[in-house]
Protein backbone atom coordinates (compact mmCIF):
# COMPACT_ATOMS: atom_id res chain seq x y z
CA UNK A 1 0.00 0.00 0.00
CA UNK A 2 1.11 3.60 -0.89
CA UNK A 3 1.95 5.82 1.71
CA UNK A 4 0.48 9.18 1.48
CA UNK A 5 3.12 12.04 2.45
CA UNK A 6 1.56 14.34 4.77
CA UNK A 7 3.57 17.29 3.00
CA UNK A 8 0.47 16.36 -0.02
CA UNK A 9 -2.26 16.48 2.53
CA UNK A 10 -1.01 19.81 3.85
CA UNK A 11 -0.75 21.75 0.64
CA UNK A 12 -4.06 20.95 -0.50
CA UNK A 13 -6.28 22.77 1.33
CA UNK A 14 -3.83 25.51 1.27
CA UNK A 15 -4.17 25.09 -2.15
CA UNK A 16 -8.67 25.09 -1.85
CA UNK A 17 -8.02 28.17 0.25
CA UNK A 18 -6.07 30.03 -2.45
CA UNK A 19 -8.46 29.27 -4.99
CA UNK A 20 -11.40 30.59 -3.07
CA UNK A 21 -9.32 33.58 -2.11
CA UNK A 22 -9.03 34.09 -6.12
CA UNK A 23 -12.69 33.79 -6.39
CA UNK A 24 -13.83 35.81 -4.09
CA UNK A 25 -11.45 38.77 -4.91
CA UNK A 26 -12.76 38.41 -8.53
CA UNK A 27 -16.35 38.50 -6.87
CA UNK A 28 -15.36 41.64 -4.96
CA UNK A 29 -13.89 43.12 -8.25
CA UNK A 30 -17.23 42.59 -10.54
CA UNK A 31 -19.05 43.74 -8.13
CA UNK A 32 -17.46 47.18 -7.58
CA UNK A 33 -16.63 47.35 -11.16
CA UNK A 34 -20.89 46.74 -11.67
CA UNK A 35 -21.26 49.44 -8.47
CA UNK A 36 -18.79 52.07 -9.95
CA UNK A 37 -20.71 53.00 -12.63
CA UNK A 38 -22.75 55.45 -13.80
CA UNK A 39 -26.30 54.19 -13.67
CA UNK A 40 -29.37 53.80 -15.52
CA UNK A 41 -32.01 56.43 -15.01
CA UNK A 42 -34.66 55.61 -13.17
CA UNK A 43 -37.91 55.05 -15.57
CA UNK A 44 -40.14 57.54 -14.16
CA UNK A 45 -38.14 60.35 -14.59
CA UNK A 46 -39.25 60.46 -18.25
CA UNK A 47 -42.83 60.56 -17.34
CA UNK A 48 -42.07 64.12 -16.51
CA UNK A 49 -41.40 65.25 -19.79
CA UNK A 50 -42.53 63.14 -22.77
CA UNK A 51 -42.48 65.84 -25.04
CA UNK A 52 -38.91 66.85 -24.71
CA UNK A 53 -38.20 66.71 -28.67
CA UNK A 54 -41.90 68.31 -29.23
CA UNK A 55 -40.37 71.38 -26.73
CA UNK A 56 -37.05 71.89 -28.68
CA UNK A 57 -38.62 71.15 -31.95
CA UNK A 58 -39.36 74.47 -32.99
CA UNK A 59 -39.47 77.23 -35.95
CA UNK A 60 -39.25 79.72 -33.22
CA UNK A 61 -35.78 77.86 -31.52
CA UNK A 62 -32.45 76.93 -33.20
CA UNK A 63 -31.29 73.72 -31.73
CA UNK A 64 -27.50 72.32 -31.58
CA UNK A 65 -26.37 69.20 -30.15
CA UNK A 66 -23.12 69.70 -28.50
CA UNK A 67 -20.15 68.46 -26.74
CA UNK A 68 -18.84 70.46 -24.33
CA UNK A 69 -15.00 69.88 -23.51
CA UNK A 70 -13.86 69.65 -19.74
CA UNK A 71 -10.70 68.17 -19.13
CA UNK A 72 -9.97 65.20 -20.60
CA UNK A 73 -13.88 64.37 -21.24
CA UNK A 74 -16.76 65.98 -22.83
CA UNK A 75 -19.95 66.56 -21.74
CA UNK A 76 -23.86 66.04 -23.80
CA UNK A 77 -25.54 69.30 -24.08
CA UNK A 78 -28.42 70.81 -26.09
CA UNK A 79 -27.91 74.49 -26.67
CA UNK A 80 -31.54 76.45 -27.89
CA UNK A 81 -31.22 79.56 -29.55
CA UNK A 82 -33.95 81.69 -29.88
CA UNK A 83 -34.76 83.03 -33.43
CA UNK A 84 -34.62 86.44 -34.21
CA UNK A 85 -34.02 89.34 -31.65
CA UNK A 86 -30.40 90.72 -30.67
CA UNK A 87 -27.59 89.18 -33.02
CA UNK A 88 -25.62 88.31 -29.30
CA UNK A 89 -27.91 87.13 -27.01
CA UNK A 90 -27.94 86.37 -23.00
CA UNK A 91 -27.78 83.04 -22.43
CA UNK A 92 -28.27 80.37 -19.14
CA UNK A 93 -26.70 77.11 -18.33
CA UNK A 94 -29.24 74.39 -16.61
CA UNK A 95 -27.95 71.80 -14.54
CA UNK A 96 -29.60 68.74 -12.69
CA UNK A 97 -29.67 67.99 -9.09
CA UNK A 98 -28.51 64.76 -7.15
CA UNK A 99 -28.14 61.01 -8.70
CA UNK A 100 -28.84 59.70 -12.37
CA UNK A 101 -31.03 61.86 -14.48
CA UNK A 102 -30.86 63.36 -17.67
CA UNK A 103 -32.17 66.97 -18.75
CA UNK A 104 -33.95 65.58 -21.54
CA UNK A 105 -36.56 63.97 -18.76
CA UNK A 106 -36.44 66.09 -15.68
CA UNK A 107 -40.11 66.40 -13.57
CA UNK A 108 -40.86 69.34 -16.10
CA UNK A 109 -39.10 71.89 -15.14
CA UNK A 110 -36.77 72.83 -17.83
CA UNK A 111 -39.86 73.62 -19.96
CA UNK A 112 -41.81 75.56 -17.39
CA UNK A 113 -39.28 77.39 -15.48
CA UNK A 114 -36.22 77.55 -17.85
CA UNK A 115 -37.36 77.06 -21.56
CA UNK A 116 -40.53 78.76 -20.89
CA UNK A 117 -38.88 81.89 -19.11
CA UNK A 118 -35.41 82.41 -20.30
CA UNK A 119 -36.24 81.81 -24.37
CA UNK A 120 -39.27 84.56 -24.63
CA UNK A 121 -36.42 86.86 -23.38
CA UNK A 122 -34.00 86.39 -25.64
CA UNK A 123 -32.26 84.36 -23.94
CA UNK A 124 -30.77 81.27 -24.96
CA UNK A 125 -30.44 77.84 -22.88
CA UNK A 126 -27.89 75.62 -22.73
CA UNK A 127 -28.76 72.36 -21.08
CA UNK A 128 -25.73 69.70 -19.61
CA UNK A 129 -25.65 66.14 -18.52
CA UNK A 130 -23.35 65.35 -15.77
CA UNK A 131 -20.65 62.99 -16.26
CA UNK A 132 -21.77 59.56 -17.38
CA UNK A 133 -25.46 60.46 -17.77
CA UNK A 134 -26.94 60.53 -21.53
CA UNK A 135 -24.19 60.55 -24.07
CA UNK A 136 -21.29 62.84 -21.25
CA UNK A 137 -18.41 60.63 -21.08
CA UNK A 138 -16.69 59.75 -17.73
CA UNK A 139 -18.70 58.93 -14.20
CA UNK A 140 -20.30 61.62 -11.92
CA UNK A 141 -19.49 59.12 -8.63
CA UNK A 142 -15.33 60.04 -9.36
CA UNK A 143 -16.29 63.84 -8.61
CA UNK A 144 -16.72 65.79 -5.67
CA UNK A 145 -18.85 69.51 -5.61
CA UNK A 146 -15.77 71.45 -7.06
CA UNK A 147 -15.58 68.85 -10.25
CA UNK A 148 -19.11 69.73 -10.87
CA UNK A 149 -18.70 73.45 -10.51
CA UNK A 150 -15.63 72.95 -12.62
CA UNK A 151 -17.43 70.88 -15.73
CA UNK A 152 -20.12 73.59 -15.32
CA UNK A 153 -17.62 76.55 -16.43
CA UNK A 154 -16.15 74.40 -18.76
CA UNK A 155 -20.05 75.06 -20.89
CA UNK A 156 -19.20 78.78 -19.60
CA UNK A 157 -16.18 79.22 -21.70
CA UNK A 158 -17.91 77.02 -24.10
CA UNK A 159 -20.50 79.35 -24.67
CA UNK A 160 -18.47 82.44 -24.35
CA UNK A 161 -16.71 81.44 -27.70
CA UNK A 162 -20.18 80.90 -29.52
CA UNK A 163 -20.93 83.56 -32.22
CA UNK A 164 -24.17 83.97 -31.48
CA UNK A 165 -23.57 84.74 -27.28
CA UNK A 166 -22.58 87.59 -25.28
CA UNK A 167 -19.69 86.73 -23.56
CA UNK A 168 -20.90 89.29 -20.60
CA UNK A 169 -24.07 87.76 -20.11
CA UNK A 170 -24.24 84.19 -19.36
CA UNK A 171 -25.44 82.91 -15.90
CA UNK A 172 -26.21 79.58 -14.32
CA UNK A 173 -28.97 78.10 -12.73
CA UNK A 174 -29.08 74.71 -10.48
CA UNK A 175 -31.69 72.57 -9.20
CA UNK A 176 -31.47 70.55 -5.83
CA UNK A 177 -27.68 69.34 -5.37
CA UNK A 178 -27.29 71.47 -8.38
CA UNK A 179 -28.38 74.48 -6.19
CA UNK A 180 -25.03 73.56 -4.29
CA UNK A 181 -22.87 73.81 -7.44
CA UNK A 182 -24.04 76.70 -8.94
CA UNK A 183 -22.83 79.44 -5.97
CA UNK A 184 -19.44 77.24 -5.79
CA UNK A 185 -19.26 78.34 -10.20
CA UNK A 186 -20.17 81.80 -9.80
CA UNK A 187 -17.60 82.41 -6.50
CA UNK A 188 -14.74 81.16 -8.01
CA UNK A 189 -15.20 82.80 -11.58
CA UNK A 190 -16.29 86.51 -11.52
CA UNK A 191 -17.48 86.29 -15.41
CA UNK A 192 -20.52 84.72 -14.48
CA UNK A 193 -23.60 87.14 -14.79
CA UNK A 194 -25.77 85.40 -12.43
CA UNK A 195 -26.68 82.43 -10.56
CA UNK A 196 -29.77 80.68 -9.50
CA UNK A 197 -30.65 77.72 -6.61
CA UNK A 198 -34.00 76.00 -7.48
CA UNK A 199 -34.22 74.92 -4.41
CA UNK A 200 -30.35 74.65 -3.28
CA UNK A 201 -29.89 73.84 0.90
CA UNK A 202 -27.97 76.46 2.74
CA UNK A 203 -26.78 73.67 5.39
CA UNK A 204 -23.77 71.19 4.78
CA UNK A 205 -24.72 68.01 3.22
CA UNK A 206 -24.85 65.85 6.15
CA UNK A 207 -27.70 68.14 8.10
CA UNK A 208 -29.49 68.55 4.82
CA UNK A 209 -29.48 64.22 4.78
CA UNK A 210 -30.68 64.94 8.67
CA UNK A 211 -33.24 66.92 7.76
CA UNK A 212 -34.84 64.74 4.60
CA UNK A 213 -34.78 61.69 7.05
CA UNK A 214 -36.14 63.12 9.79
CA UNK A 215 -39.44 64.64 7.04
CA UNK A 216 -39.62 61.82 5.52
CA UNK A 217 -40.09 59.43 9.12
CA UNK A 218 -42.64 62.61 10.41
CA UNK A 219 -44.74 62.04 7.21
CA UNK A 220 -44.72 58.10 8.24
CA UNK A 221 -46.09 58.89 11.71
CA UNK A 222 -43.30 59.35 13.56
CA UNK A 223 -42.97 61.57 16.55
CA UNK A 224 -41.01 62.39 19.53
CA UNK A 225 -38.82 59.99 20.55
CA UNK A 226 -39.13 57.49 18.19
CA UNK A 227 -38.55 59.81 15.42
CA UNK A 228 -35.14 60.85 17.00
CA UNK A 229 -34.53 57.21 17.67
CA UNK A 230 -35.40 56.44 13.67
CA UNK A 231 -33.16 59.50 12.55
CA UNK A 232 -30.34 58.30 14.45
CA UNK A 233 -30.25 55.02 13.11
CA UNK A 234 -30.33 55.95 9.89
CA UNK A 235 -27.30 58.43 10.93
CA UNK A 236 -25.43 56.10 12.10
CA UNK A 237 -25.30 53.79 8.79
CA UNK A 238 -24.55 57.15 6.76
CA UNK A 239 -21.63 57.31 9.16
CA UNK A 240 -20.72 53.55 8.65
CA UNK A 241 -21.20 54.24 5.30
CA UNK A 242 -18.66 57.48 5.44
CA UNK A 243 -15.84 55.11 6.95
CA UNK A 244 -16.48 52.64 3.97
CA UNK A 245 -16.71 54.77 1.48
CA UNK A 246 -13.49 56.54 3.18
CA UNK A 247 -11.64 53.15 2.66
CA UNK A 248 -12.80 51.61 -0.34
CA UNK A 249 -14.28 54.62 -2.44
CA UNK A 250 -16.27 53.19 -4.98
CA UNK A 251 -19.79 53.85 -6.26
CA UNK A 252 -22.09 56.50 -4.54
CA UNK A 253 -20.46 55.94 -1.33
CA UNK A 254 -17.19 57.04 -2.63
CA UNK A 255 -18.98 59.89 -4.34
CA UNK A 256 -21.04 60.65 -0.65
CA UNK A 257 -17.87 60.66 1.43
CA UNK A 258 -16.33 63.75 -0.51
CA UNK A 259 -19.22 65.36 -0.15
CA UNK A 260 -20.60 65.12 3.23
CA UNK A 261 -19.31 67.76 5.09
CA UNK A 262 -19.48 70.23 1.94
CA UNK A 263 -20.57 73.72 3.41
CA UNK A 264 -21.52 76.38 1.12
CA UNK A 265 -21.47 79.18 3.79
CA UNK A 266 -17.89 80.49 1.92
CA UNK A 267 -19.28 80.42 -1.65
CA UNK A 268 -22.18 82.25 -0.56
CA UNK A 269 -19.96 84.71 1.39
CA UNK A 270 -17.50 85.28 -1.71
CA UNK A 271 -19.46 85.51 -4.80
CA UNK A 272 -20.68 88.61 -5.85
CA UNK A 273 -22.43 87.51 -9.01
CA UNK A 274 -26.02 88.63 -8.67
CA UNK A 275 -27.97 85.15 -6.75
CA UNK A 276 -31.30 84.60 -6.56
CA UNK A 277 -32.34 81.67 -3.94
CA UNK A 278 -35.55 79.41 -3.96
CA UNK A 279 -37.23 77.83 -1.78
CA UNK A 280 -40.18 75.63 -1.48
CA UNK A 281 -43.05 75.71 1.31
CA UNK A 282 -43.37 71.80 1.61
CA UNK A 283 -40.02 70.80 0.83
CA UNK A 284 -39.07 67.54 3.25
CA UNK A 285 -35.57 67.83 1.63
CA UNK A 286 -34.54 71.42 1.93
CA UNK A 287 -36.68 72.73 4.33
CA UNK A 288 -37.39 76.45 4.09
CA UNK A 289 -37.41 77.72 7.75
CA UNK A 290 -34.14 75.99 8.34
CA UNK A 291 -32.16 76.74 5.15
CA UNK A 292 -33.45 80.24 5.37
CA UNK A 293 -31.97 80.42 9.30
CA UNK A 294 -28.92 78.99 8.20
CA UNK A 295 -28.74 81.85 5.40
CA UNK A 296 -29.64 84.65 7.86
CA UNK A 297 -26.62 83.32 10.48
CA UNK A 298 -23.76 82.93 7.28
CA UNK A 299 -24.67 86.84 7.16
CA UNK A 300 -25.22 87.51 10.76
CA UNK A 301 -28.38 88.69 9.91
CA UNK A 302 -27.02 91.21 7.28
CA UNK A 303 -27.32 89.41 3.63
CA UNK A 304 -25.76 91.21 0.93
CA UNK A 305 -27.44 93.24 -1.72
CA UNK A 306 -26.35 90.93 -4.45
CA UNK A 307 -28.48 88.24 -3.10
CA UNK A 308 -32.00 87.53 -2.49
CA UNK A 309 -34.41 84.68 -1.44
CA UNK A 310 -37.61 83.76 -1.79
CA UNK A 311 -40.01 80.87 -0.72
CA UNK A 312 -42.89 79.66 -2.72
CA UNK A 313 -45.76 78.58 -1.53
CA UNK A 314 -47.83 75.72 -1.24
CA UNK A 315 -45.06 73.56 -3.42
CA UNK A 316 -43.03 70.80 -3.29
CA UNK A 317 -39.18 70.14 -3.82
CA UNK A 318 -39.71 69.90 -7.09
CA UNK A 319 -42.37 72.55 -7.47
CA UNK A 320 -45.71 70.70 -7.94
CA UNK A 321 -48.45 72.20 -5.61
CA UNK A 322 -48.56 69.65 -2.93
CA UNK A 323 -47.78 68.77 0.51
CA UNK A 324 -45.04 67.72 1.73
CA UNK A 325 -45.74 64.33 2.64
CA UNK A 326 -45.69 62.06 -0.97
CA UNK A 327 -46.53 58.49 -1.51
CA UNK A 328 -45.21 57.95 -4.83
CA UNK A 329 -43.05 59.58 -7.57
CA UNK A 330 -45.76 59.26 -9.69
CA UNK A 331 -48.27 61.51 -7.26
CA UNK A 332 -45.55 64.05 -7.84
CA UNK A 333 -45.84 64.19 -11.45
CA UNK A 334 -49.29 64.40 -11.92
CA UNK A 335 -49.36 67.69 -9.63
CA UNK A 336 -49.54 70.96 -11.29
CA UNK A 337 -46.39 72.74 -11.40
CA UNK A 338 -46.29 76.37 -9.53
CA UNK A 339 -46.97 79.84 -11.61
CA UNK A 340 -45.62 81.74 -8.76
CA UNK A 341 -42.14 80.71 -9.40
CA UNK A 342 -42.30 82.01 -13.36
CA UNK A 343 -43.17 85.11 -12.28
CA UNK A 344 -40.45 85.45 -9.56
CA UNK A 345 -38.47 84.36 -11.99
CA UNK A 346 -39.54 87.07 -14.57
CA UNK A 347 -39.57 89.89 -12.20
CA UNK A 348 -35.90 88.92 -10.83
CA UNK A 349 -34.49 88.77 -14.48
CA UNK A 350 -36.40 92.26 -15.12
CA UNK A 351 -34.51 93.21 -12.09
CA UNK A 352 -30.81 92.02 -13.55
CA UNK A 353 -31.88 93.46 -16.91
CA UNK A 354 -32.66 90.62 -19.29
Amino acid sequence: MKKINKKTIGIIPKRIGMALAAVLVIIIAVFAYRYDQPGEVPAFYFQASPDWEKSVDSPDIQREHVFIQSGNIKLEGDLLIPQGGKEKKGAVIFITGSGDNVYQAYFGITQKYVQGVFLPRDVAVLYVNKRGMGESQGNWKHQDFQGSADDLYAAVQFLKEHETIDPDRIGIIGHSQGGYIVPITASQHEDVAFFISLVGPTVTVWEQMDDTNENVFRCQGYEGDELKEKVESLMKWARFEAKFGKAIPIGEVGFDVGIYYYDPRQALQTVKSPGLLVFAENDPMVPADKNLARYDEIFNGNPPENLQTVTISGVYHTFHLMNMCVTSNEEVLSAPLSDELVQVLQDWLTEQGY
